[in-house]
């Protein structure tokens, strides 16, 4: 079902052809690789900090930030110490960096070396194959292939994601590391290559981690893009803090190796018996991975219930559109960036919102009818009853609502059908158009529609009497074949539409709408959410889980039968 319904989103192909370019198939390049992991931040697998962090990182009150806004006497600066932005990277913004934990990173690049069997080579190549394609942007050549020629590569929200790959390769290598020290620490012929091994990462590992503590400035400038916008005072106590931060991970990156080093040195010379350091190894690596966790995830991201609902305060104009009993109207609200935030879906169903994978069709009409401006009859048909705006250019004045008299409602009768050839003369089509009367529908969809029984009569009505996401149910009554328009978007992969318990054909009108030809007298129209693809991937899942526990029924008998 996901699949299905990627191809039908921006991640799926374009309608519309764009001065008479090939439509496009997949994200746009450009917005793909806007997360494009940088190559030298890479080394935050080992130094958390190398890249300052977190766009938002909290600093302390002996911070050079703190201090330079103490002598700069800057209102109410203990806030500002909470979200600083501290990551100089090349991405937009981030939570927080990808850190493997130094522990690890150490005991893989000792895997390297020591790991003799065959499965550290597809391991490694694994690890770099994903490591070069989270670079994106910064590694072109690799990255460009792969978005244009491998199948599913181009609906990536971000390439960095796949670095999760990476996150599973080298924590196992890492393991068979250790693994081949517990197996052969009686051996005194393997003696020698583990230990040349084991002075041979701490050199590499080490090395790396005392470089960065004595030259800092050679790793990198503590700059970041967005820096030129501060105050030059701020800017030179945000970078002065950025390279205590990362000189602080380094030392910490470096005592932590050199401790696990210790470790596998005393269990290679006897000094503890192996059992003993591995335990030790264990609680040294969550030490390592929870002061870093704790970062990020610590007891201020878990807040009580009547605190989240304080985020979603509920204004007054909330509280008047609320008491309108219609149960399906739409607003659109223009406070806050109506197409890029859900924060108004708390309240009302919006004609806007974020998702990371919206249709194509719908996306196209935002970008197309509100792009440049707000296209009223795309409004009226999207039943856009209430509008939300500030009633002064300075947004101090509380926002009102308006009333939008011209919305079509949740379903209406139409007299006129106008064909489109193709999508683009659809949405030119409805740049201007009379929704209330007339439909623009497609001209694949003409088998749909008998254009002799479109009906004109004044008689009849059709409204909504039960809503809920996945099943929508209309009563209808006219004396004459109408054609009707739903204000409901269409996608043909889901919804199926009922007359009195029948399954009937409807189609698309409006470049995203729903539209039927119901027939005279009194019937309930259905609307249900049924995939076909969900039952079958269910049917799929349930298969799948019977035979992997079949299996390991099997697997249990037949070692049980072997000891017998």
């Amino acid at each position: 079902s996901n699949y299905e319904y990627g191809n039908l989103s921006i991640r799926g192909k374009s309608n519309l052809v764009e001065n008479n370019k090939p439509p496009l198939v997949g994200l746009d390049k450009d917005y793909a690789f806007q997360w494009s992991y940088g190559i030298a931040e890479s080394m935050t697998f080992l130094v958390p900090n190398y890249y300052g962090g977190s766009s938002q990182e909290s600093l302390s009150d002996n911070s050079a930030v703190a201090k330079a806004m103490q002598q700069q006497e800057v209102p109410n600066w203990q806030s500002y110490l909470k979200q600083m932005p501290t990551y100089w990277g090349s991405q937009p913004f981030t939570s927080g960096p990808v850190y493997f934990g130094s522990v690890i990173i150490f005991l893989f690049v000792l895997g390297l070396m020591v790991v003799r069997d065959r499965i550290k080579w597809w391991l490694l190549t694994a690890t770099l194959l994903t490591l070069f394609l989270s670079w994106g942007k910064n590694f072109s050549v690799l990255s460009d292939f792969f978005f244009d020629y491998f199948p599913l590569y181009n609906k990536f929200r971000a390439v960095s994601s796949i670095l999760v790959i990476a996150g599973l390769c080298i924590p196992i290598l890492a393991l068979l590391a250790v693994k081949e020290f517990s197996e052969h620490v009686d051996d005194k012929n393997q003696y020698n290559r583990l230990l040349k091994s084991l002075k041979i990462a701490v050199y590499i590992v080490g090395g790396t981690l005392l470089l960065m503590l004595l030259l800092p400035g050679f790793w990198g400038t503590f700059v970041g893009d967005g820096d030129a916008q501060m105050p030059e005072w701020l800017q030179t106590a945000l970078k002065s803090d950025r390279e205590t931060m990362f000189r602080k991970d380094a030392a910490r990156s470096l005592i932590l190796i050199m401790v696990v080093a210790a470790l596998l040195w005393s269990i290679l010379k006897h000094k503890i018996k192996s059992s003993v350091g591995f335990v030790l190894f264990a609680a040294l690596l969550l030490i390592d991975l929870w002061q870093i966790d704790k970062r990020y995830l610590n007891e201020e991201k878990f807040v009580s219930k009547s605190q989240i609902e304080q985020t979603f305060q509920m204004r007054d104009v909330d509280r008047n559109i609320l008491q309108d009993t219609d149960p399906n109207y739409r607003v659109l609200d223009m406070t806050i960036p109506t197409f890029n935030s859900a924060s108004s879906s708390y309240y009302h169903k919006t004609i806007g919102g974020y998702h990371a994978a919206k249709l194509r069709r719908y996306q196209e009409l935002i970008e197309k009818q509100f792009s440049k401006g707000v296209n009223q009859d795309v409004l009226d048909m999207l039943n856009t009853k209430y509008i939300i705006f500030n009633p002064d250019s300075t947004q101090q004045a509380p926002p009102i609502a308006q009333l939008n008299p011209g919305a079509c409602g949740n379903a209406w009768f139409v007299q006129k059908v106008f064909y489109a050839k193709n999508a683009n003369d659809e949405m030119q089509a409805i740049n201007s158009f009379n929704p209330h009367n007339e439909a623009i529908v497609d001209e694949h969809f003409k088998q749909f529609i008998n254009p002799k029984k479109l009906g004109v009569s004044s008689n009849g009505y059709i409204k909504l009497i039960h809503y809920k996401p996945d099943h929508l149910t209309y009563e209808y009554s006219s004396d004459q074949e109408r054609l009707t328009v739903f204000s409901e978007i269409y996608y043909e992969k889901g919804w199926k539409m009922y007359v009195d318990g029948k399954e009937k054909s409807y189609f698309r009108a409006n470049y995203v709408l729903r539209a039927a030809q119901i027939p005279s007298g009194n019937h309930q129209i259905d609307f249900k959410f049924e995939p076909v693809s969900y039952h079958i991937g269910d049917n799929i899942s349930m298969c799948a889980s019977l035979l992997l526990v079949a299996g390991l029924g099997f697997s249990v008998y037949s070692e049980r039968k072997k000891r017998i």
